[in-house]
């Protein structure tokens, strides 16, 4: 895992064919050094990827070049979810972190949704699935020190995951360090990041007060708990203050390299995650002395020796999918989609529309979202022409894996958070949020129309 980061960031910092085919090897020694970590989900999508090879090559006559770019997406993904993952672990360490989500979880019912919603969108920027791991159980030990009635209790921690599930899942839309952003940028041409972001924290403001409301009028029969507005936390602002500290420096490393490099702003981050990762558990052991920079060098191993393995399974998910979507996009007649594109004209605010929402029903198959943002990605930059600008494709792609992630049982964040509390993966997505996806795709609807100016 550690050759494979360092080769992904020497091959995007020298463009040396060395350093790249070194990547391509290390990834490949992955899935045979992580096979004791292969259920049934990882058998069903190498079983994919097989079929889809034999498929390529049989009947396709497919040249090598579409097969090394296949493998270059997947390796691509391995590299930058074990470069996060450097992040999340050191926050994971970090008493900042805790105190902000203690925080979150024990504001008054009025106030918890938009708490969790805003909080867990915000701190996954740099705990990515992490912050699930630290808000379910902080959730699950609130509502059990509220002391109320069962039936109470359940209905309060239903709200409360499902606060936490939706501002999980909408932050991939503006988040710097989501996966499909990073996806969906190496393949089409013309994104203008900057610009990606703002509209998607229009977004995301628009789903949270549609979720608010619809939170609010589901329970509004729930009785509410006094204790609770009495046992709300004083605000923690040295600890917000620390975690918007490590925010600034985050988004600083990663612009202040790609305009060193003359890079994309995903180079930038790629560098940036080990980086901050070494300066954040520094910080932690300051109190040392002398001693702190040779404690973080320890905990930083740590992290590569113990924690890092505990991604296997998640690589395996996103790089066979992104396999899928590469190579499966590599099949699809490019003219045809052009002319049918050209001759099925309709708006472009529905033509955005329909591409998030056609991620939703394909979750279903068990693939990771990620396989359809790389397969219209790589569909849409083949095209001669856009039909739509490429940033507000752009978006659309990221706004239907944020739906995808409220409705599919089969999403991880989803299957994480079921497995720590309890709930069945399908009572998550389909059973608690389907009212919510319907509303959220309306919306979509309506800021895509206000951003196209209706056309």
């Amino acid at each position: 895992m550690v050759l494979l980061m360092a080769m992904t960031l020497l091959a995007r910092a020298t463009d040396i064919r060395g350093f790249e085919l070194a990547s391509y090897f290390a990834a490949g020694m992955l899935y045979f050094l992580c096979w004791r970590l292969i259920a049934f989900r990882e058998i069903y999508l190498l079983g994919v990827c097989a079929v889809l090879s034999g498929l390529a090559f049989f009947i396709f006559d497919m040249p090598l070049e579409v097969y090394e770019a296949a493998f270059a997406q997947a390796s691509f993904l391995m590299a930058f979810l074990l470069l996060l993952a450097l992040l999340h672990e050191a926050a994971m360490t970090s008493p900042t972190i805790s105190e902000c989500g203690h925080y979150l979880t024990k504001q008054p019912p009025k106030q918890r949704y938009l708490a969790i919603f805003s909080g867990t969108n915000l701190m996954a920027v740099l705990f990515n699935l992490g912050i699930v791991s630290l808000l379910t159980p902080l959730i699950k030990k609130g509502v059990r020190d509220e002391a109320t009635e069962p039936a109470i209790a359940a209905l309060r921690e239903r709200r409360q995951l499902t606060a936490l599930l939706r501002g999980f899942s909408w932050g991939v839309v503006w988040s710097p360090t989501a996966m499909a952003p990073l996806a969906v940028m190496e393949l089409i041409d013309g994104i203008s990041r900057e610009l990606w972001t703002a509209y998607g924290l229009i977004c995301t403001a628009a789903i949270l007060c549609v979720g608010w409301l619809e939170d609010i009028w589901r329970f509004r029969k729930i009785q509410r708990n006094p204790a609770s507005a009495r046992n709300q936390p004083a605000f923690p602002k040295a600890a917000i203050l620390r975690f918007l500290f490590v925010l600034f420096a985050l988004f600083t490393i990663t612009i202040a390299v790609s305009v060193w490099a003359d890079d994309t702003i995903v180079f930038g981050l790629l560098v940036a995650c080990p980086v901050i990762m070494l300066g954040w558990l520094t910080a932690q052991h300051w109190h040392q002395g002398s001693a702190r920079f040779s404690a973080a060098a320890r905990q930083a191993i740590h992290i590569c020796h113990r924690e890092l393995p505990h991604n296997g399974r998640i690589i395996f998910a996103l790089s066979a999918s992104g396999y899928i979507g590469r190579l499966s996009a590599e099949m699809v007649p490019i003219d045809f989609v052009a002319s049918l594109i050209e001759r099925y004209a309709m708006p472009d605010y529905l033509f955005l529309t329909m591409m998030a929402f056609i991620m939703v029903p394909v979750s279903y198959l068990g693939v990771s979202p990620i396989m359809m943002a790389v397969f219209f990605g790589s569909i849409l930059g083949a095209l001669p022409v856009l039909p739509v600008d490429p940033t507000l494709a752009a978006l659309s792609i990221s706004s239907g894996w944020a739906l995808s992630m409220t409705t599919s049982p089969f999403a991880t964040v989803v299957l994480m958070v079921s497995n720590l509390s309890g709930a069945r993966p399908l009572k998550l997505s389909v059973g608690w949020n389907t009212s919510f996806s319907a509303l959220a795709l309306v919306t979509l609807s309506m800021v895509f129309f206000i951003l196209t100016g209706g056309r």
